[in-house]
């Protein structure tokens, strides 16, 4: 009996840790990008951040990936624990000033104001892979087609 209330227990603690993530679709987390500023932020397009976001999390909040080094990448845009969130167990420098735990959720305005603060550094956009890869020098307007808003891709950055 005592074995059935551990389980529930557990059960119901991973159900609230579920319950705030979201996976976005790619217009809507689009909005949502542009209305927090990220659209021309430091020249890079919202095609720029969808790009990244689909490539790293695949647009999901709650994606956890861990790395070789014993780091891990947390959310939306795969927030290294070891440079920008506190885990409570990487070694950090915790740019952000954030526990990873909340880049796990469906409010992404924090995770918004983290990537600002990437992108702000030495390496810009190059500090995700999947940008480098998938996205630089790239048409980026695939990633806003359909979508109903004023933001529009950056073609100099297709073209240079």
């Amino acid at each position: 009996m005592q074995v059935w209330g551990t389980v529930m227990v557990i059960l119901t603690m991973l159900m609230v840790a579920t319950v705030d993530t979201k996976i976005y679709g790619r217009c809507n987390l689009a909005m949502k990008l542009e209305k927090a500023g990220l659209n021309g932020f430091l020249g890079y397009s919202i095609g720029d951040w969808l790009c990244v976001a689909h490539y790293e999390s695949g647009f999901d909040t709650s994606f956890v990936d861990h790395n070789p080094d014993g780091s891990s990448e947390y959310g939306i845009f795969q927030l290294n624990s070891a440079w920008w969130c506190d885990n409570g167990v990487t070694p950090t420098q915790n740019l952000c000033h954030m526990e990873c735990r909340d880049l796990l959720n469906r409010h992404i305005l924090d995770d918004i104001m983290c990537v600002k603060q990437v992108v702000s550094s030495r390496n810009g956009m190059n500090a995700w892979d999947s940008w480098t890869r998938h996205c630089y020098g790239h048409d980026l307007s695939e990633w806003l087609k359909g979508c109903n808003m004023h933001a529009k891709p950056d073609i100099k950055g297709i073209t240079s």
